[in-house]
């Protein structure tokens, strides 16, 4: 099944403001039998002070394990042919382990310095996977069917049967700037996944920042349905669009990325 795919990431205007790198992270995998995206949103807070290569880390060892699982059992489809729940758990584990792997590989290579020594001491000595904390919201498909899984706040909106809906299971836990996150002790009993067999048209994921920058969630269904349908020469003004929406909004970092049927009709 031919797929088309793209991910971007932009800087948040309060993070423009102040200095801050975009905490950001989107990637996508794009083959004929196979396509995979993820978003991360690392945390902003003092005691996150490398968030932005956590929710590096985050993206890349995502795609990296759905790829990992793929090759060992043959497809995607052929990982979920049996026990739906104990696949989706043994992928978000393999995740979290390995993103926790990638923190001691960075923190060995590049030590905490005085300022970030300081951080850690001012709240009785962080924890490293802490310092690095980020959300991820992953999308992985083939010809049989579509995984999604999230950890955090973020949002999926998947295009399929002529309509836009949001297939993600809720967390209740989710209020105002409260999040779930990668970096907690028990982060794989916050996870939240779905598989959906059969065809679908798109789907898109999306940091925070994005639907906290419109008024409504409809806006923000509307703008969403027309995102997997861009082509990569529309990107860069897909970009300046989403740079003036965090200037008008959110002021947060906006990232998101996009799975879609090439060639499928469009739903808008």
């Amino acid at each position: 099944m031919p797929f088309s795919g793209y991910a971007v990431s932009v800087r948040g205007a309060s993070h423009e403001e102040n200095g801050t790198p975009c905490q950001d992270s989107a990637r996508v995998y794009v083959s004929d039998g196979l396509a995979i995206a993820a978003v991360s949103d690392g945390h902003g807070s003092e005691k996150h002070f490398r968030s932005e290569a956590g929710s590096e880390m985050a993206s890349r060892v995502a795609i990296r394990s759905v790829m990992d699982f793929c090759e060992r059992n043959g497809s995607l489809s052929a990982v979920f042919s049996g026990d739906i729940r104990e696949a989706a758990r043994r992928i978000a584990g393999n995740i979290i382990c390995g993103w926790n792997d990638e923190i001691a590989a960075h923190l060995a290579f590049s030590p905490l310095n005085d300022r970030e020594r300081g951080i850690s001491e001012k709240y009785g000595g962080l924890q490293p996977e802490v310092m690095y904390g980020a959300t991820l919201l992953l999308a992985a498909a083939d010809s049989g069917g579509l995984f999604g899984m999230q950890i955090g706040d973020g949002t999926f909106t998947l295009a399929a049967d002529g309509k836009i809906t949001f297939p993600m299971p809720e967390d209740e836990r989710l209020m105002g700037n409260l999040t779930t996150s990668l970096c907690d002790s028990d982060a794989i009993n916050s996870v939240r996944s779905f598989w959906r067999r059969g065809e679908f048209t798109a789907v898109t994921l999306s940091s925070d920042g994005l639907i906290n920058s419109f008024l409504s969630r409809g806006d923000f269904t509307s703008f969403a349905a027309r995102l997997p349908g861009l082509s990569r020469e529309e990107l860069p003004a897909l970009r300046e669009h989403l740079r003036e929406r965090s200037r008008a909004g959110s002021r947060d970092d906006i990232s998101a990325a996009a799975i879609a049927i090439r060639n499928a009709e469009p739903l808008v």
